[in-house]
């Protein structure tokens, strides 16, 4: 520490005190400066997140998930509520095409703030009948890529400006054992935001990571993972 009188400067032991004792005090600087700046990056950033969307039921966002190379990004993974699932997903408004929600403006808010917007597109378990199984769950995953497509042309209406918009198909529900359940519950609408990422992130890792560390929080998530065709497997199957 160096000494001091009521006339003079500091003294110091040696030149040497004199200078760690400075490149000490220049690193606390430029320490609390970078938490300072750190923390109000952080708050920036919460605070730029629009609140949920009536349409929503369950809102949750995902810091930090990484690829297989560390990379990671930041999602926000949007679960629609009844009403909207039902005007989403029903199979008349998904083949004629001519009717679509009217997203309201805090919806528009929410998808216009995301760098990347992926869309989901689900089949429940039913298949026509006397069609065969095999046959019959090709069908449906085409019919869940088909829903995918057509959430992301209604997404894309509600944009201000160019957000890419990829189209996961999760694929056929599997067959639930016991007396035939309701299986509107199998057509999820969910959508998911990109709000950041590293360059170079591989994002399908990224999501599979992402899904896996909030399924507790998010059983949808695990059903995502296990439960439907092509969403199973080791990489989504990302529609055209």
């Amino acid at each position: 520490m160096p000494t001091t009188d009521s006339t003079s400067r500091p003294r110091w032991r040696s030149r040497t005190h004199a200078v760690l004792w400075s490149l000490s005090t220049f690193a606390a600087v430029v320490f609390g400066g970078a938490l300072t700046f750190a923390t109000v990056g952080e708050v920036w950033r919460t605070r730029a997140v629009p609140p949920t969307p009536p349409e929503v039921k369950r809102d949750l966002i995902v810091k930090g998930a990484a690829d297989t190379s560390g990379r990671q990004a930041t999602f926000r993974i949007l679960l629609f509520t009844d009403e909207y699932r039902w005007r989403l997903s029903s199979a008349d408004t998904l083949e004629n095409g001519l009717t679509s929600p009217l997203f309201t403006p805090e919806m528009r808010a929410v998808l216009n703030t995301a760098e990347e917007i992926i869309c989901v597109g689900a089949s429940s378990e039913e298949i026509a009948p006397g069609v065969a199984f095999t046959a019959g769950r090709v069908l449906e995953e085409r019919r869940a890529a088909r829903r995918a497509e057509r959430i992301a042309v209604w997404v894309r209406s509600a944009l201000t400006r160019p957000v890419p918009t990829r189209k996961l198909n999760a694929g056929h529900h599997v067959p639930t054992l016991g007396s035939a359940p309701d299986t509107s519950d199998q057509r999820r609408v969910v959508i998911i935001l990109v709000l950041e990422h590293e360059q170079g992130t591989n994002i399908d890792e990224a999501l599979r990571t992402a899904m896996r560390s909030e399924s507790v929080r998010a059983p949808i998530f695990q059903t995502l993972l296990t439960q439907y065709s092509l969403a199973s497997r080791p990489q989504f199957t990302w529609a055209q």
